[in-house]
């Protein structure tokens, strides 16, 4: 029995295929699968998804991310474990898989409809919705073969949740598509979140899982690798065991944490005082910004150094102070990210980073803002340099 507080909840979930071919589909037939090899796409997963929470599944090509999305949905049996749902779903499992590229954006949306139990007066307002959504315009009535990709995203997407479900299944759907229809699905799903909705994403983009998810799973070949908060998840995903960022070391170094108030009051003025070390007759600088990730909303940097801030170019020890006037910040909790870096010898323009604090490598600098309303702005940060 599921409990009352999970929408979604896959126990001990494993799936294999048999890898069938000219020789050995006769096995098949007569009911030799023993002897026809197979291929473990999940090994003994499980996950559960809170009401009201999307769970991010993370993976690289292969990991059995869609094999899971699909079992959940219930298009593929487990051939062990269980798998339990508890409302309306909703499941887009992968942009182009429409049945009939011959339908209309039309015939395609009725038909999900049908499908989804809808009656035909429901299809009707849905239909109206889905046509305003996708923007397709007169396409709405042209086959899906004559799309675009980014025109069956808009379709597939306006299709997936124009019902109010209790659950949706997405994979990938997120990364395709324009930056003016991304930002619609966004806003759909915070909205449909904020109603109470829950769902999986899953997804080789890891921003993606940070802006919507609290909680999220790396999968890699079949079996879950790490389990945890979104971010924790991201890092693991990009780097590994011990997620620490890729980056030139032995050129400048942190002596010590930076020092500042974790808690401050909106309005008042912010300084941290730093100490580095840098060890090569090398330009290097610094750069920081506070961002700030609010899990169903999204992920935003609320304040940044534009340019980076010269510290030195000779080996020894320099004391610099980040000096913010008036913190112009809402209340709510940050993460403040100060790298140095150098610039890249073998690509002009570009920065290679040399020793730095940040969430995404495991170090980021918690700040607390409370009181009144700040401004809420992205501006450059005011810094004040001090000779060692």
């Amino acid at each position: 029995m599921l409990n009352s507080a999970v929408a979604v909840s896959c126990q001990g979930v494993s799936k294999s295929f048999a890898m069938i071919d000219a020789g050995n589909a006769w096995k098949m037939i007569f009911g030799k699968r023993d002897d026809v090899p197979s291929f473990k796409a999940l090994d003994d997963v499980s996950f559960e998804v809170p009401k009201g929470q999307f769970v991010g599944i993370l993976g690289r090509n292969g990991a059995g991310k869609s094999t899971l999305l699909r079992v959940a949905g219930g298009v593929y049996l487990p051939d062990r474990g269980k798998v339990l749902v508890d409302g309306s779903l909703s499941s887009l499992y992968e942009l182009g898989v429409v049945g009939n590229a011959q339908l209309t954006g039309r015939q395609y949306a009725d038909r999900m409809l049908k499908i989804n139990g809808f009656a035909a007066a429901e299809r009707e307002e849905q239909m109206r919705d889905i046509h305003d959504f996708s923007e397709l315009g007169d396409r709405f009535d042209d086959p899906i073969l004559t799309y675009s990709a980014g025109m069956g995203a808009r379709l597939y997407f306006s299709v997936a949740t124009a019902g109010r479900y209790s659950v949706y299944l997405l994979d990938e759907i997120l990364s395709v598509g324009d930056l003016h229809f991304q930002s619609k699905c966004w806003r759909r799903l915070r909205e449909r979140v904020s109603a109470g909705a829950s769902g999986v994403l899953v997804t080789h983009d890891w921003a993606a899982i940070v802006k919507l998810c609290e909680t999220a799973y790396v999968l890699d070949h079949g079996k879950v690798i790490f389990s945890g908060p979104a971010e924790r998840a991201a890092r693991f995903y990009l780097y590994g065991e011990g997620a620490q960022e890729k980056h030139k070391e032995g050129v400048a170094k942190f002596v010590s944490q930076p020092s500042y108030p974790e808690r401050i009051e909106a309005g008042l003025d912010f300084h941290m005082e730093c100490k580095v070390q840098i060890l090569q007759s090398v330009e290097v600088n610094a750069v920081m910004t506070i961002e700030r990730l609010q899990p169903g909303y999204g992920w935003e940097v609320a304040l940044m150094s534009r340019e980076g801030a010269l510290i030195g170019s000779t080996p020894g020890r320099y004391d610099f102070t980040v000096s913010l006037p008036r913190i112009p910040l809402e209340p709510g909790t940050y993460q403040v990210n100060l790298h140095l870096f150098i610039a890249d010898p073998e690509a002009p323009g570009r920065r290679v980073v040399v020793a730095g604090f940040g969430w995404l490598n495991g170090s980021g600098l918690l700040l607390e803002v409370s009181g009144g309303a700040g401004r809420g702005l992205t501006l450059p940060a005011s810094w004040m340099m001090a000779a060692p």
